[in-house]
């Protein structure tokens, strides 16, 4: 079973600790869980794990794949199971040339303080994931970092460089152009073609976007994540809607709140509680057994 988990809401939705509570059920129970994370972009300011990692594992990581995969005890293939990474880092509202207006601007778009992005093409050899890492590092960002910063990205790509590593030097308006390529997101749909021998396969998406590639729209189930609040959906009813809503068929050009304004009702919804309540995994072991019981035939 595939299962897609995505946001309600740009941020904070809660699909990362959604995806690793049910993953922690159904392994319980004996069921091989894999997990997949198409696209992911993190800040090194504000998730400064995600640089310790990064240099402990010599590849690009973000929080949400690190989180999981670690869970999963999967550490050692992170780059396959999260091919597209993008490190973002806060630039210097003192850096040359910089308005306070334009630095509020840059600060509120990830994509304008990208530093490195990778992307990983992922193949088998007689059952073995191969991988080759492309990084670009955006100089126009390097140049607005201030000066700590600036030697934490040295030692990165140093890091990076050192694994053979292909990196080039473009700017942000080319990261920019990369993510809104559709031949980019095939890479990650060529590395999930190569997964198999799970039970359950989670998809985490990104940010509110209804799907972060083609082919993660290929799911049984589609959960969409808030606060306190899990909505479900059939893959093919959803699928449908992202359809009729996208422009081109680009699924990462949709949001999840014009899918379920088209869907309306969903099949079902589950209230979440806080962590700290004494009823959240059994919430959790409940969506298990629904999950289950799809498996065995029973919806």
């Amino acid at each position: 079973m595939k299962i897609l988990v995505t946001g309600l809401l740009p941020y904070d939705s809660g699909k990362t600790e959604f995806i690793r509570s049910l993953a922690e059920s159904l392994r319980e129970d004996g069921y091989r869980v894999l997990y997949f994370k198409p696209v992911g972009g993190h800040n090194g300011w504000y998730q400064p794990d995600t640089i310790t990692h990064s240099f402990e594992l010599r590849v690009l990581v973000g929080h949400d794949a690190y989180t999981v995969t670690e869970d999963l005890g999967l550490l050692d293939i992170v780059d396959v199971l999260s091919p597209i990474d993008f490190l973002t880092l806060p630039i210097d509202p003192l850096s040359s040339g910089l308005s306070m207006r334009s630095y509020v601007d840059y600060m509120s778009m990830s994509l304008k303080t990208v530093i490195l992005l990778r992307m990983t093409r992922v193949w088998l050899e007689g059952g073995v994931f191969k991988r080759s890492h492309l990084y670009v590092f955006c100089r126009d960002t390097y140049d607005r970092l201030n000066n700590y910063l600036k030697s934490t990205v040295d030692e990165l790509v140093g890091v990076f460089r050192d694994s053979n590593s292909i990196i080039v030097e473009a700017n942000t308006d080319y990261v920019e152009k990369i993510m809104s390529s559709p031949a980019t997101y095939s890479v990650s749909d060529e590395a999930l073609k190569q997964l198999g021998g799970y039970d359950v396969l989670f998809i985490e998406g990104y940010n509110n976007v209804a799907a972060p590639t083609y082919a993660s729209l290929d799911v049984d189930y589609v959960f969409i994540v808030s606060p306190g609040k899990a909505v479900m959906y059939r893959g093919r009813d959803y699928r449908r809607g992202v359809e009729l809503l996208s422009y081109r068929g680009l699924p990462w050009t949709i949001t999840t709140d014009k899918v379920m304004d088209l869907l309306k009702k969903p099949l079902k919804s589950f209230d979440i509680p806080p962590m700290t309540h004494d009823r959240y995994y059994s919430v959790f072991n409940g969506i298990r057994d629904l999950i289950l019981e799809i498996m065995g035939g029973g919806e």
